[in-house]
């Protein structure tokens, strides 16, 4: 899967990091963001920009986004798309999305992302599993899946677990990548059924 990373040499976020504990006295806490960003960095973190990934992956032949994100305690996502070309990704089953919904479970795409012209729908796809050894022990809730969206009742292949960095902002750690081998998408493949 092909996403945007920021790229910046650790020894440079190193360089960045110090310049920035120098001067903590007197930080923002934009500065504090900037920092935790570098300090990640340096210690040879992944760090993508998952928002613009989806942007930026195109759409497949039926004008949906070839990427999704969800959170990673959903089951499935559901892609809004409305006639204007922006939309709503979130994981709410619900026609009508509740005003106060948390932000960790909606992402909006401003007008044209998924191309003018279209006629509203709503699309859905199945959230990757998790498998045992890289699903965090608690907090589910607190990470995101970025997956190859298959908009079908098919699993997807190789999904990524982020963790968001900052509040809001389109910054996020790759804690793992993994791929479902042929024995999980079987399995889960035939559960589909149960599952909400």
């Amino acid at each position: 899967m092909h996403t945007t990373t920021i790229k910046v040499d650790p020894t440079q976020a190193a360089m960045i990091l110090r310049k920035y504990k120098e001067h903590r006295a007197w930080a923002t806490p934009v500065d504090m963001e900037i920092a935790r960003l570098a300090s990640m960095i340096a210690k040879g973190k992944v760090i993508i920009r998952a928002l613009e990934s989806i942007r930026t992956a195109g759409m497949d032949e039926m004008g949906r986004p070839k990427l999704a994100i969800a959170r990673a305690d959903a089951k499935r996502c559901y892609l809004d798309i409305r006639s204007d070309g922006s939309g709503i990704m979130h994981v709410d089953k619900r026609e009508w999305l509740p005003a106060n919904m948390a932000a960790s479970r909606r992402f909006d795409f401003e007008a044209g992302t998924f191309g003018p012209g279209m006629r509203m729908r709503r699309c859905e796809a199945i959230v990757p599993h998790i498998p045992p050894d890289i699903r965090p022990k608690r907090g589910l809730a607190n990470y995101h899946i970025l997956f190859e969206a298959e908009w079908t009742r098919t699993y997807p292949v190789d999904p990524m677990l982020l963790r968001r960095v900052g509040n809001g902002g389109d910054t996020w750690i790759v804690v793992e990548a993994w791929e479902l081998t042929e024995i999980e998408r079987a399995v889960l493949s035939g559960t589909m059924g149960g599952q909400q």
